[in-house]
């Protein structure tokens, strides 16, 4: 696990304590925007999108943005 990965662990992980939406950017290079939350499985997150919700596996993200929320 690289310098990068883990930084983007730590976005990850904060986003789903604060409930925060994301911006994961996969290994084939798709994007995904929704709002994570853990599943059962250590391997793998849960993303609330418009969609539906969809199933990552950890090691297919190669990116994470979190998206802070401004409130005035």
């Amino acid at each position: 696990m690289n310098n990068e990965t883990c930084v983007d662990l730590i976005e990850l992980k904060m986003a789903v304590t604060l409930e925060h939406e994301v911006v994961i950017k996969l290994t084939n290079g798709d994007l995904m925007s929704g709002t994570p939350k853990w599943t059962k499985k250590s391997n793998e997150v849960q993303l609330r999108t418009v969609d539906g919700a969809v199933k990552v596996d950890l090691e297919e993200i190669q990116h994470v943005t979190r998206i802070i929320p401004f409130k005035a």
